[in-house]
């Protein structure tokens, strides 16, 4: 009797996926699985803390290696969403991916974070107070959102007049990343469609501000060093990389200081600082579960399995922040760890670009929320997560006065 590998499937997961990631730690850190996408093969998961580092770090595991993979690469980018990602710093290989990076590095470092902590905090009072003043409201959409494209009009330097369209649009245009079975939703190909045709306007109505990083694109495409199409894809990219991270960030976060009343005592005591709960909700709430499948340029070894040119390798980003070899807490969560969230934002080249920024906006959103809300809980029954593998968020976070949660 043949004995059927014990394949990976990222699709069965369900709501909460972590005790299987840590099976697979306890295993070994990897194992085969199946296709993150349908154009692909089965590919290796990576699930250690070890074993992610080594795979986002590996000069020989690309987003589209030059060779036969560069066929597959063709017909994933025939779908729009897809084909803007690969012009934007993303999905870009070396020496590209730099090329497009370099020039908006200086605008995202940890100084930049800490001066948009300042600037962001009496909006996200104020967005907390009018929320709190309602008999119930929606932290995601009521504070989360808002404020992230606050910050997002400040970093991109351009006005966005309809956060809601276009926060619709960046989250459906994030579908197309996801791993999926079947082909792209025509849903974000759309979206895209919208998304460009908005950068565009902004751009040719005069709406890009000299103070923000899309003036800096334009400033590269007029020296003849990016193109335009450059400078479209990098805005579009950030409109749902700016926020998404944070927003999901702050919706999981909510959830896990629900399920840990002895934590949430310690943020709303004073005890622990709001930089301090942001790094380790980050840790332990990563919006990101699995990073862009990385493909390998060549035959390589990794976690004891040999991966030939062409195949894929998958990090599991959410997995590698809960190895308990280097966080000890592990699967609980420990607001006075003192622990850098290290992967939540990935490691090597394609370390996220706005890790500041997302840092600060997220203790933003906590020192509003627990100081201008006092009093007031996740309505944990009406909560809706997101429809999403590779995103790991909620939809709606309710929030109630404590005295209307049912006792316990």
């Amino acid at each position: 009797m043949t004995i059927q590998p014990d394949l990976f499937d990222p699709f069965a997961l369900g709501s909460d996926p972590f005790p299987e990631f840590a099976r697979r730690r306890a295993e070994g850190g990897a194992s085969w699985g199946k296709p993150p996408y349908p154009e692909v093969g089965v590919a290796l998961y990576v699930f250690s803390h070890a074993l992610v580092s080594e795979a986002l770090k590996h000069p020989f595991l690309l987003q589209a290696p030059p060779g036969t993979y560069q066929e597959v690469r063709q017909k994933i980018s025939a779908n729009p969403a897809l084909d803007l990602l690969t012009r934007s710093m993303l999905l870009s290989d070396p020496p590209r991916h730099m090329h497009l990076r370099r020039p908006l590095a200086g605008s995202l470092t940890f100084s930049a974070g800490k001066g948009l902590f300042s600037q962001l905090m009496p909006k996200a009072s104020e967005l907390t107070r009018a929320a709190a003043g309602k008999p119930w409201f929606d932290a995601i959409r009521d504070i989360g959102l808002p404020l992230s494209f606050s910050g997002l009009e400040q970093i991109l330097g351009i006005d966005i007049d309809d956060p809601w369209l276009i926060g619709s649009d960046a989250q459906r245009m994030a579908k197309a990343l996801d791993i999926r079975t079947g082909n792209v939703d025509n849903d974000a190909n759309e979206a895209c469609r919208r998304l460009e045709a908005w950068a565009s306007q902004a751009i040719e109505g005069g709406g890009v501000r000299p103070n923000g990083i899309s003036a800096q694109m334009l400033a590269e495409v007029e020296a003849g060093r990016w193109r335009r199409d450059d400078a479209i894809a990098n805005i579009v990219f950030l409109l749902f990389a700016g926020q998404a991270t944070v927003v999901d960030t702050f919706g999981n976060a909510l959830a896990a200081l629900a399920e840990a009343p002895d934590q949430l005592s310690l943020l709303e005591g004073g005890t622990v600082g709001w930089s301090a709960a942001a790094e380790e909700l980050l840790r332990f709430c990563a919006p990101v579960h699995f990073a862009g499948a990385r493909i390998a340029a060549q035959d390589l070894e990794i976690g004891g399995a040999t991966i030939t040119a062409g195949q894929a390798v998958v990090p599991v980003l959410a997995s590698a922040n809960r190895d308990v070899s280097v966080f000890p807490a592990g699967d609980r969560l420990d607001l006075r760890s003192g622990v850098s969230s290290a992967l939540a934002f990935g490691t090597g080249l394609h370390a996220c670009l706005g890790q500041h920024v997302a840092r600060a906006e997220l203790a933003v959103l906590l020192e509003a929320l627990f100081t201008e809300a006092s009093g007031w809980r996740l309505d944990i029954p009406n909560v809706v997560r997101r429809d999403s593998v590779l995103f790991y968020g909620l939809e709606t976070a309710p929030m109630i006065q404590a005295a209307g949660l049912p006792a316990i």
